[in-house]
């Protein structure tokens, strides 16, 4: 895990270095720490472009999420910078095989894709990656590190999966086993389905709702 995270946090950190959106951001946080909000206000950008640049940012691992109560209610969830200073030691050919954004999102789509209509979809790991796709072991790190720090895209694929096999009540012990696919990844898309107001779960079974 921790020469993955290695491999892909050099490359988003290089790319938070070459964007002038980014760098603004940081020079920003750099004084104190700030919400999604407040950065939109200050650039005139919308609030889904600045949460793009923090969910690079924070992948990176230059900023991290922090709660500051701001009078009643909630806490706000603010941004700040995890350090002041970083150091980066690359191997150069490894980094110039990675992927480009755009590309390594291809890579994720058809790894959902190809988990999905093949089943068996377990704990995503460097080796499945690298045997479902057939590519390095390099890019396999970063389509597993991907997933691993956002693995909504996956969840909402297992989602879509349940919703096609559901009729009447099952368990989710049940969908594991005609799914093919780990329990855990089974509960997450049925805590989201819940959520939507797709189904209903009660006494561990879970119902289609109309």
């Amino acid at each position: 895990m921790y020469v993955r995270s290695r491999i892909y946090r050099a490359k988003k950190i290089l790319d938070a270095l070459s964007s002038d959106s980014k760098l603004r951001i940081l020079r920003r946080l750099l004084r104190s720490p700030a919400s999604a909000t407040d950065l939109a206000n200050e650039f005139g950008l919308t609030l889904p472009a600045i949460t793009s640049h923090l969910k690079d940012l924070e992948e990176a691992g230059l900023i991290r999420i922090i709660e500051k109560r701001r009078g009643r209610g909630r806490p706000a969830k603010l941004y700040a910078l995890t350090r002041r200073r970083i150091n980066l030691e690359i191997d150069l050919e490894v980094l110039l095989e990675l992927p480009d954004e755009d590309s390594l999102d291809e890579l994720v789509r058809e790894y959902i894709r190809k988990k999905m209509e093949g089943g068996g979809l377990r704990k995503v790991t460097v080796r499945d990656v690298m045997e479902t796709l057939g590519v390095s072991r390099a890019v396999a790190a970063v389509v597993a590190e991907r997933l691993s720090a956002d693995p909504h895209p996956l969840i909402e694929a297992v989602a879509d999966r349940i919703m096609e096999h559901l009729n009447g009540e099952k368990t989710t012990v049940d969908l594991t086993k005609e799914l093919n696919i780990d329990r855990w990844w089974v509960s997450k898309a049925v805590e989201l389905l819940s959520d939507e107001g797709l189904v209903e779960v009660r006494a561990g079974r879970v119902r289609k709702l109309a």
